[in-house]
Protein backbone atom coordinates (compact mmCIF):
# COMPACT_ATOMS: atom_id res chain seq x y z
CA UNK A 1 0.00 0.00 0.00
CA UNK A 2 1.30 3.49 -0.65
CA UNK A 3 2.76 5.75 2.10
CA UNK A 4 0.23 8.47 1.33
CA UNK A 5 -2.74 6.57 1.77
CA UNK A 6 -5.32 7.83 3.81
CA UNK A 7 -6.63 5.43 4.10
CA UNK A 8 -4.29 3.05 5.51
CA UNK A 9 -4.78 2.51 9.31
CA UNK A 10 -2.84 -0.13 11.82
CA UNK A 11 -3.02 -0.42 15.65
CA UNK A 12 -0.24 1.77 16.29
CA UNK A 13 -1.28 4.90 17.86
CA UNK A 14 1.59 6.84 16.96
CA UNK A 15 1.58 5.86 13.42
CA UNK A 16 -1.96 6.67 12.68
CA UNK A 17 -0.94 10.44 14.65
CA UNK A 18 2.11 11.22 12.49
CA UNK A 19 -0.12 9.68 9.08
CA UNK A 20 -3.52 11.71 10.57
CA UNK A 21 -0.89 14.88 10.76
CA UNK A 22 0.77 14.46 7.23
CA UNK A 23 -2.36 14.07 5.35
CA UNK A 24 -4.11 17.19 6.95
CA UNK A 25 -0.90 19.13 6.35
CA UNK A 26 -0.45 18.63 2.85
CA UNK A 27 -4.54 18.06 2.42
CA UNK A 28 -4.84 22.06 4.28
CA UNK A 29 -1.96 23.14 1.74
CA UNK A 30 -3.65 22.43 -1.11
CA UNK A 31 -7.12 22.82 -0.35
CA UNK A 32 -7.02 26.35 1.62
CA UNK A 33 -5.29 28.36 -1.11
CA UNK A 34 -7.97 26.85 -3.65
CA UNK A 35 -11.15 27.86 -1.57
CA UNK A 36 -9.72 31.03 -0.78
CA UNK A 37 -8.92 32.04 -4.41
CA UNK A 38 -12.46 30.47 -5.40
CA UNK A 39 -14.40 32.59 -2.68
CA UNK A 40 -12.01 35.69 -3.56
CA UNK A 41 -13.08 34.94 -7.65
CA UNK A 42 -16.62 34.40 -6.83
CA UNK A 43 -17.01 37.32 -4.37
CA UNK A 44 -17.89 40.01 -7.17
CA UNK A 45 -15.71 42.19 -5.23
CA UNK A 46 -12.42 43.63 -6.46
CA UNK A 47 -9.41 41.68 -5.48
CA UNK A 48 -5.69 42.99 -5.09
CA UNK A 49 -4.06 39.75 -5.72
CA UNK A 50 -0.52 41.56 -5.34
CA UNK A 51 -1.37 41.90 -1.36
CA UNK A 52 -3.56 38.61 -1.00
CA UNK A 53 -1.66 36.25 -2.93
CA UNK A 54 2.10 36.17 -1.52
CA UNK A 55 1.06 34.83 2.15
CA UNK A 56 -2.14 32.88 1.14
CA UNK A 57 1.04 30.90 -0.92
CA UNK A 58 3.34 31.39 1.70
CA UNK A 59 0.61 29.58 4.05
CA UNK A 60 0.58 26.98 1.29
CA UNK A 61 4.06 26.15 0.88
CA UNK A 62 4.41 26.29 4.78
CA UNK A 63 1.82 23.32 5.19
CA UNK A 64 3.35 21.40 2.72
CA UNK A 65 6.59 21.45 4.44
CA UNK A 66 4.88 20.43 7.17
CA UNK A 67 3.26 17.92 5.61
CA UNK A 68 6.97 16.52 4.29
CA UNK A 69 8.08 16.22 7.55
CA UNK A 70 5.14 13.89 8.92
CA UNK A 71 6.34 12.29 6.26
CA UNK A 72 9.50 11.54 7.21
CA UNK A 73 9.07 11.15 10.85
CA UNK A 74 6.32 8.48 10.05
CA UNK A 75 8.73 6.75 7.73
CA UNK A 76 11.37 6.97 10.49
CA UNK A 77 9.21 5.70 13.02
CA UNK A 78 7.66 3.55 11.21
CA UNK A 79 10.84 1.55 9.90
CA UNK A 80 12.54 2.17 13.53
CA UNK A 81 15.67 4.16 11.22
CA UNK A 82 16.55 7.33 12.01
CA UNK A 83 15.56 10.81 9.59
CA UNK A 84 17.27 10.32 6.65
CA UNK A 85 20.69 12.51 6.27
CA UNK A 86 18.86 14.81 4.08
CA UNK A 87 16.19 16.51 6.48
CA UNK A 88 19.15 18.05 8.48
CA UNK A 89 20.14 20.61 5.85
CA UNK A 90 16.98 20.93 4.35
CA UNK A 91 14.92 21.85 6.75
CA UNK A 92 17.84 24.42 8.23
CA UNK A 93 17.72 26.18 4.53
CA UNK A 94 13.38 25.68 4.73
CA UNK A 95 13.90 27.26 8.15
CA UNK A 96 15.96 30.51 7.09
CA UNK A 97 14.49 30.49 3.67
CA UNK A 98 10.56 30.96 5.07
CA UNK A 99 11.93 33.53 7.34
CA UNK A 100 13.25 35.57 4.63
CA UNK A 101 10.02 35.05 3.11
CA UNK A 102 8.24 35.92 6.20
CA UNK A 103 10.10 39.59 5.95
CA UNK A 104 9.48 40.27 2.79
CA UNK A 105 6.20 39.62 2.95
CA UNK A 106 5.87 41.77 5.60
CA UNK A 107 7.80 44.71 4.22
CA UNK A 108 5.69 44.24 1.28
CA UNK A 109 2.17 44.55 2.65
CA UNK A 110 3.47 47.54 4.91
CA UNK A 111 4.43 48.85 1.86
CA UNK A 112 0.98 47.95 0.01
CA UNK A 113 -0.87 49.45 2.64
CA UNK A 114 1.00 52.82 3.00
CA UNK A 115 -0.80 52.82 -0.81
CA UNK A 116 -4.14 53.10 0.08
CA UNK A 117 -5.16 49.11 -0.37
CA UNK A 118 -8.59 48.45 0.21
CA UNK A 119 -9.48 47.51 3.85
CA UNK A 120 -10.94 43.83 2.36
CA UNK A 121 -7.59 43.73 1.16
CA UNK A 122 -5.38 44.49 3.91
CA UNK A 123 -7.55 42.22 6.47
CA UNK A 124 -6.88 39.00 4.29
CA UNK A 125 -3.45 39.33 3.53
CA UNK A 126 -3.07 40.71 7.31
CA UNK A 127 -4.99 37.64 8.96
CA UNK A 128 -3.10 35.16 6.31
CA UNK A 129 0.39 36.83 7.15
CA UNK A 130 -0.32 35.81 11.11
CA UNK A 131 -1.44 32.36 10.18
CA UNK A 132 2.06 31.70 8.45
CA UNK A 133 3.89 33.38 11.34
CA UNK A 134 1.57 31.17 13.51
CA UNK A 135 3.12 28.13 11.35
CA UNK A 136 6.67 29.27 11.13
CA UNK A 137 6.44 29.37 14.95
CA UNK A 138 4.21 26.00 15.53
CA UNK A 139 7.43 24.26 13.14
CA UNK A 140 10.45 25.98 14.21
CA UNK A 141 9.90 26.64 18.06
CA UNK A 142 6.79 26.03 20.10
CA UNK A 143 3.95 23.63 19.53
CA UNK A 144 0.94 25.78 19.26
CA UNK A 145 -1.46 23.24 17.82
CA UNK A 146 -2.98 21.03 20.63
CA UNK A 147 -5.82 19.02 19.69
CA UNK A 148 -5.31 15.99 21.41
CA UNK A 149 -5.52 14.68 24.99
CA UNK A 150 -1.91 14.14 25.58
CA UNK A 151 -1.11 17.88 23.86
CA UNK A 152 -3.69 19.19 26.36
CA UNK A 153 -2.14 17.11 29.44
CA UNK A 154 1.47 18.37 29.09
CA UNK A 155 0.37 21.71 28.82
CA UNK A 156 -2.08 21.54 31.97
CA UNK A 157 0.96 19.63 33.91
CA UNK A 158 3.68 21.59 32.76
CA UNK A 159 1.75 24.95 32.26
CA UNK A 160 3.95 25.93 29.45
CA UNK A 161 4.51 24.94 25.68
CA UNK A 162 6.51 22.26 23.99
CA UNK A 163 9.03 22.87 22.25
CA UNK A 164 8.06 22.16 18.86
CA UNK A 165 8.84 18.26 17.20
CA UNK A 166 10.62 18.91 13.91
CA UNK A 167 12.43 21.67 16.27
CA UNK A 168 13.40 19.38 18.51
CA UNK A 169 14.30 16.90 15.90
CA UNK A 170 16.52 19.27 13.83
CA UNK A 171 18.61 19.96 16.89
CA UNK A 172 18.98 16.23 17.55
CA UNK A 173 20.28 15.94 13.80
CA UNK A 174 19.66 13.00 11.95
CA UNK A 175 19.80 10.40 13.99
CA UNK A 176 16.00 11.63 15.65
CA UNK A 177 13.53 8.81 15.61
Amino acid sequence: MHPWNAIHVTNNPLHNRLRYLRNAEAFAALALPAVLIWHWLQSGLPVDWALRLPPTLLVGVMLLQGAGYWHLKLESVRTRRALPSYFRPLYRALRLADLLALMAVVIAYGVMSQRGAATADLAWAGGLLVFAMLEYINYFGVQLMHDNRADLQYLLRHRRLRRAALATDLSRGSEAI
